[in-house]
């Protein structure tokens, strides 16, 4: 199994009501038990405790869980108390972590700390619900935890209790070659998780012993974008390129280059491409608009037909990427 770092809080923390004002954001981190429009962003807290400096960071991604129907008070995580103009498949996803810049050992100017639900993430692909979160890579920031922006806290007397969802404690930092099954050669830098997206793992999990509160396990991957990720960094000999490597299960990429969807590309594909920009597809024809834009430029051009006869004489993938490996 993957060598998650996770740890069962003993005590939740206990904070005094304190506010801090930096630039036009004023937070007041224990007055509320959902992220409101007062909660900063990463970037605002990590540049309020230091000087105004975002300094040396990491961009860490995470997968908001695809809603269950109905099904509010399990899996899904977007609820009453934390749903945005998005619509029910999203919601305001949040990071906290405990030491380090803008962390809850006090480096605020005030002294207060962090507190949940910590900081807001940035939705950075809406259709495949990918959030992107800026940490510390200060070397003082071993832990991170994704939640939905709703802290249970101790009182599970309250309905707001069983809307709270949250990863268990996942380490970021010291991350080296062999620490994690699902990224057997190491992160692109092995000194942290910059450019990995936390997956949840529900094969996983520990509810703690003294609320009764579900963490879920993840795995961490290499993030490739448009939802895609995978076991390799991008520079390694087992990379394959973007589509055929993505572990996504919610993606069933057709090969891009399979022009005539017959499972394989071809010269026939080129051929096809050619026919087309022409006007002239054979009667009948099968022509994939999707999987015949190569290069992803949203046209289809003569430069998509002339990377599929790249891809074919083995000058590079078929996603352009250097040097030329066999798909598996």
């Amino acid at each position: 199994m993957k060598k998650i770092i996770s740890i069962l809080l003993a005590v939740m923390l206990v904070v005094s009501i304190a506010t801090v004002s930096f630039g036009a954001v004023d937070y007041n981190p224990s007055d509320s038990y959902t992220v409101t429009n007062d909660t900063p962003t990463c970037e605002e807290a990590i540049k309020a405790c230091n000087n105004g400096q975002l300094g040396p960071v990491q961009y860490i991604y995470f997968q908001l869980p695809e809603p269950v129907p109905g099904d509010e008070t399990n899996t899904t995580w977007t609820n009453k108390f934390n749903s945005t103009d998005l619509g029910l498949d999203y919601c305001q996803v949040c990071i906290y972590w405990w030491s380090g810049t803008a962390g809850e050992s006090g480096s605020w100017p005030s002294g207060a700390g962090c507190t949940w639900v910590g900081y807001k993430t940035e939705l950075v692909d809406k259709q495949n619900r990918i959030y992107k979160a800026t940490v510390p890579a200060d070397g003082n920031t071993p832990l991170v935890v994704w939640n939905n922006g709703v802290n249970a806290g101790m009182d599970n007397t309250k309905e707001i209790f069983q809307y709270g969802r949250q990863l268990a404690n996942a380490n970021i930092e010291g991350a080296y070659p062999g620490d994690y099954d699902t990224i057997p050669e190491g992160t692109p830098n092995e000194d942290n998780m910059d450019g990995c997206i936390q997956i949840i793992d529900y094969t996983q999990g520990e509810v703690n012993p003294l609320t009764g509160f579900y963490s879920y396990g993840s795995n961490w991957y290499i993030y490739y974008g448009d939802g895609c990720y995978g076991e390799y960094s991008t520079t390694s000999p087992n990379y394959h390129g973007k589509y055929a490597s993505c572990k996504n299960p919610e993606h069933n990429h057709p090969m891009p280059g399979d022009v005539n969807n017959d499972k394989v590309v071809d010269v026939l594909d080129v051929l096809y491409i050619q026919y087309y920009l022409i006007g002239d597809l054979p009667d009948g024809a099968t022509f994939d608009l999707v999987t015949a834009d190569v290069d992803g430029d949203g046209y289809i051009s003569i430069i998509d037909a002339t990377r599929i006869q790249r891809y074919l004489a083995h000058l590079c993938n078929i996603d352009g990427t250097k040097p030329y490996k066999e798909a598996e």
